[in-house]
């Protein structure tokens, strides 16, 4: 016959002393095994957020280097959980102090071996965890000498003007020249500092706002004497002024009298209206050039010689004259 069970499934169930002795065994062997898992040694990598501090006095850094690194260590179960939340999460302060620095060209090299860094962490870890090895490479910073200058800032605006409207003078930035605190190399090349792109969309009155400085092109580690600048958009209201002139006559033979008809010539010129009486008569001339007469033909362009900046889209009416040539006796 066969062997029958201390204890069968239905029985378990069915008694519940017997199913509180089964729960408490189940228990008992399910801890048993934990604590012999968790004595056991294990490899594991964990990864370690870094923060370097006291670099080359007078030296600024030209390369990105990581600020987290990934460790293999090894310990028991027991270790590796009671560790594991300390070393991710509290940050490793690399100290420069005795970095190993050598020339590269203009500038200067150092560099963090992976030996330096493991000994830092297993002081941190008070041999508690063996540290196996560093993943990462070996870490290399590049320095160059730090600086100050003084450099322009250029403004970065999307913008339109509404009709009717027109920009006065160009985009205002205040201060217009910052103090940058960085590389040598960089600075000495650096034409002009930007800011960061805004968008005003369509203007039709004067625009004033803040931009920030924007540091992509002087490197992470510099520093600037004013994150942001204030932008002065200026714009006015477009009106017309008309002048009637007579052209001076250029290059007519002694021996010729030359007459223009017409002899007055519009000129028509937007103006903001805020400098409306800043453009005057006088700021504009009209020439007419006889060494431009074409065999049959007698007519001449009208050219605009000179005029006042503040004159936007400036048009001559008639663009050409005729001419009436006759011999001096």
């Amino acid at each position: 016959m066969p062997r029958e069970s201390f204890f069968s499934v239905r029985d378990i169930f069915q008694d519940r002393r017997k199913l509180f002795i089964f729960l408490i065994c189940l228990v008992l062997a399910s801890l048993s095994w934990i604590f012999i898992s968790l004595g056991k040694s294990y490899s594991s990598t964990l990864v370690v957020p870094v923060k370097y501090i006291n670099f080359p006095e007078n030296k600024t850094l030209l390369n990105s280097v990581p600020n987290r690194l990934a460790v293999n260590v090894s310990g028991s179960g027991y270790d590796l959980m009671q560790f594991d939340d300390r070393l991710t999460e509290d940050t490793l302060i690399v100290n420069l102090d005795n970095l190993k620095i050598s020339v590269l060209g203009e500038y200067q090299r150092g560099y963090l071996d992976q030996a330096a860094l493991s000994k830092d962490l297993q002081d941190r870890l008070n041999g508690t965890l063996a540290i196996n090895r560093v993943l990462s490479d070996s870490i290399f910073f590049v320095f160059d000498l730090k600086v100050s200058r003084i450099i322009p800032v250029k403004p970065i605006v999307i913008y339109s003007i509404a009709k009717g409207y027109i920009l006065l003078d160009s985009i205002q930035v205040i201060p217009d020249e910052l103090e940058v605190f960085g590389a040598l190399s960089i600075l000495d090349t650096l034409s002009a500092l930007v800011t960061e792109p805004v968008d005003i969309g369509s203007l039709s009155k004067t625009k004033k706002f803040k931009a920030g400085v924007s540091k992509k092109y002087i490197g992470s580690d510099a520093r600037v004497s004013f994150d942001s600048v204030l932008v002065v958009v200026n714009v006015d209201k477009i009106t017309e002024k008309r002048f009637m002139l007579t052209p001076e006559l250029y290059n007519v033979p002694d021996s010729l009298e030359m007459l223009t008809f017409p002899n007055g010539i519009e000129v028509i010129a937007q103006i903001p209206l805020s400098k409306f009486d800043q453009v005057l008569e006088s700021d504009f001339k009209i020439v007419v050039d006889y060494n431009k007469l074409e065999e049959g033909y007698m007519v001449l362009p009208v050219e605009l010689e000179s005029w006042n900046p503040i004159a936007e889209n400036i048009s001559i009416k008639p663009m050409q004259v005729e001419i009436v040539l006759t011999r001096v006796e």
